[in-house]
């Protein structure tokens, strides 16, 4: 977290339509500039911002990069809702990625799988090798067992890499939506929203007005 340097995109949508802010889009519809007006609007209509991880992530990113404050009464994290916690006790894991929730729900991440095999060949390189090593002792310092430690860090540098490049691919390509980027980016909006559905149907969560 305190690493990041800037946000290169924001999503907002749900299942059915999606709208991507990218960093490179300096001016127009699609520009960054442009979503604290979409926020501000929402916020006005009375939406409810979902998503998993939000507290924790997104709203930190929109705070300290766009300026933009969502207050709590206008979020609500799915990691927080009860089908997502009892999921967490019966796997005894802490932390569960999106993905894995999504599959104990019937929601398809393909999105995930296509970026995870695009960072597998950054894993051999011996620059992306060294910096896993280097934030792999962080959380040895923390308490992770050093393979532990290793594979989850060694995951996280490729994975980075592969978005920026599937990005960088994405805006050379004028914002494609046929591009790795695009799908990977709206790929999460919709399993969010998907997953919030679901979690809402098996009655974890009381009901509210619109969400995004």
């Amino acid at each position: 977290m305190d690493d990041s340097r800037r946000i290169i995109s924001v999503q907002i949508g749900d299942s059915t339509k999606q709208d991507l802010y990218y960093a490179e889009a300096s001016v127009g519809e699609r520009s960054l500039f442009q979503v604290p007006v979409r926020v501000n609007m929402l916020m006005s209509q009375g939406c409810v911002f979902a998503g998993y991880n939000i507290k924790r992530f997104e709203l930190n990113f929109l705070k300290k990069f766009l300026g933009v404050t969502i207050p709590e009464s206008s979020v609500l994290d799915l990691r927080d809702m009860n089908g997502v916690t009892k999921l967490q006790r019966r796997t005894g894991k802490a932390l569960l990625e999106l993905d894995e929730v999504c599959s104990e729900y019937g929601i398809p991440a393909d999105h995930k799988r296509l970026m995870d095999e695009k960072a597998e060949p950054f894993k051999k390189k011996p620059e992306i090798l060294a910096q896993a090593n280097e934030a792999a002792q962080q959380l040895v310092a923390k308490g992770w067992s050093p393979d532990s430690s290793l594979k989850y860090a060694l995951d996280m540098v490729a994975n980075g890499h592969a978005v920026f490049e599937s990005y960088e691919e994405f805006v050379q390509k004028g914002g494609a939506e046929d591009t790795l980027f695009h799908k990977y980016a709206v790929g999460d909006v919709i399993c969010e929203y998907q997953l919030l559905q679901a979690l809402q149907q098996h009655g974890t969560s009381p009901s509210a007005g619109s969400r995004v």
